[in-house]
């Protein structure tokens, strides 16, 4: 059993960025309120970017009655950030030396305030910009002509004995805590029909078409479904999530599989359905949950976005985990992701590539995460 760490002190010596995201997972950990000043100096106007300028406001940071009771971190970009104990008495000395210099609607550009930890992944977001690894904004590019029927009956055959390694993603789902706990907890298996689209009929789009997508990820699902009850698997099994659609779950290929599968072995596998997938037929989810879950297989619903979980409720679907996605408007609506612990749903927060997925995770009491951010975590 691990101890929540004793609440971050307000004095010691200026730290950097990785001693700021040391703060805030001390604060997630252990409950203590901190106030957090973030001071973009990067984003000072052009009147205000002297020299002069940026010593008046750090002389007001380092004002006695404040240096006391506050610890001042220096950010890669220039930034300055400050944290304090409520309340906070640093923003009005830094709004008198920008009073009258910086229009109302700007300062908000230039003066952040936050507060630990219910704001840590905004906190922590802000960071990644800082040190310049905020996501890039997606390229356009020209849209491929549609994938044609002729073209994947064309390779369908082949398939039913292509060995599916390449085309599936494989990746480690951690149990990460506040407190410093980790270990990895299953492997997450999801198959790429667009990895495989581009090695086999290149510059076919697949969005254009969704019945012929639909069919080729139902190819890829089913080898998938094959592959898994290898011998080395089954002499020391691991706990497994795959991603599946309906039909995959209702096929004769899980139906083979089912038969390979000792019984102490089935509920090491959890098989994730989308939601989407649920509401596009739900006659065929119920048909295939009641088996898989009769089986002895756990059952997990794979959502986009916390409020379609208001209308369909994973308990309501007879799932036991949620593979919630994460996306950067979970903050300002997670609809009730937050009680879903509470009803015996276990959350693992996918595309966790950031610090600030899993600050906002921590936040909502999850504490497993599948993402590049665990990845890096792991490797160290």
């Amino acid at each position: 059993m691990s101890l929540a760490p004793d609440p971050p002190p307000l004095t010691g010596p200026d730290g950097g960025a990785g001693e700021l995201a040391g703060l805030v997972r001390r604060c997630i950990a252990s409950g203590a309120v901190r106030d957090i000043l973030w001071l973009r100096l990067s984003r000072l106007p052009k009147g205000l970017d002297r020299p002069h300028h940026r010593r008046l406001l750090r002389e007001a940071l380092a004002l006695p009655q404040h240096a006391r009771r506050a610890r001042v971190f220096h950010l890669p970009d220039g930034d300055m950030a400050v944290a304090t104990a409520p309340p906070d008495s640093l923003r009005p000395a830094v709004l008198r030396v920008l009073d009258g210099a910086v229009e109302d609607a700007a300062l908000g550009q230039i003066l952040r305030s936050l507060r630990l930890p219910e704001e840590s992944g905004a906190l922590l977001a802000g960071l990644e910009e800082s040190l310049g690894l905020a996501p890039a904004m997606p390229s356009e590019a020209p849209e491929p002509p549609p994938l044609e029927a002729e073209a994947l009956a064309a390779i369908l055959p082949s398939l039913s004995r292509a060995d599916p390694a390449p085309y599936l993603r494989r990746q480690p789902i951690c149990r990460l805590t506040p407190e410093g706990d980790s270990a990895i907890a299953a492997e997450a298996i999801a198959p790429m029909p667009g990895a495989l689209r581009d090695r086999l009929l290149p510059g076919r789009g697949l969005e254009a078409v969704p019945i012929l997508a639909a069919r080729l990820s139902l190819a890829l699902e089913t080898r998938m479904l094959a592959s898994v009850a290898r011998p080395e698997w089954l002499a020391r099994p691991v706990p497994l999530h795959l991603s599946l659609s309906v039909a995959a779950l209702t096929s004769d290929a899980f139906l083979a599989l089912d038969g390979r599968l000792p019984g102490a072995v089935r509920p090491m596998l959890t098989l994730a359905v989308p939601m989407a997938e649920v509401l596009s037929d739900p006659t065929g989810f119920a048909l295939g949950r009641d088996l898989a879950t009769s089986r002895g297989y756990g059952l997990a619903i794979e959502a986009p976005g916390g409020p379609v979980l208001a209308l369909l409720p994973p308990a309501r679907l007879g799932a036991g985990m949620l593979r919630l996605a994460w996306d950067e408007i979970l903050p300002s609506d997670p609809g009730p992701v937050a009680t879903l612990a509470g009803e015996g749903i276990t959350v693992v927060l996918t595309g966790a590539d950031r610090a600030a997925a899993i600050a906002w995770g921590w936040e909502n009491g999850i504490t497993h995460f599948q993402g590049r951010a665990t990845d890096r975590h792991l490797r160290r």
